[in-house]
């Protein structure tokens, strides 16, 4: 577990990253040979171009609003609102305004 993490403590994952003028930034919170749990802010007009999940994934928006591309039809995607992913789903984020998003990736 990341050490940002603190036993014992109330924290809002929202707030364990900033947003970076330009830039995508992600913060591994948990992983192993099973599963990934990441934070991530996007600036808005960043993004991820498409690219195939390599296992099921929830997407937890946490903050703001994008664009979820998925096997080629577009979501809007709002703070509160998760979406899935399938194992090999063909997938893109696109930040329309600034967002934040944990991501539950399982690998197996």
């Amino acid at each position: 577990m990341n050490e940002v993490i603190k036993t014992g403590e109330v924290f809002k994952l929202a707030e364990l990253l900033p947003y970076q003028e330009g830039k995508i930034v992600n913060m591994d919170l948990a992983h192993n040979d099973k599963m990934k749990f990441v934070v991530m802010s996007f600036d808005a007009g960043t993004g991820l171009s498409e690219h195939a999940a390599p296992g099921e994934a929830l997407v937890m928006a946490l903050d703001g609003e994008a664009v979820i591309g998925y096997e080629g039809q577009e979501q809007v995607i709002h703070a509160g609102e998760t979406f899935k992913f399938d194992k090999f789903g063909k997938h893109s984020v696109s930040a329309t305004k600034q967002f934040k998003m944990a991501l539950l990736l399982v690998l197996e």
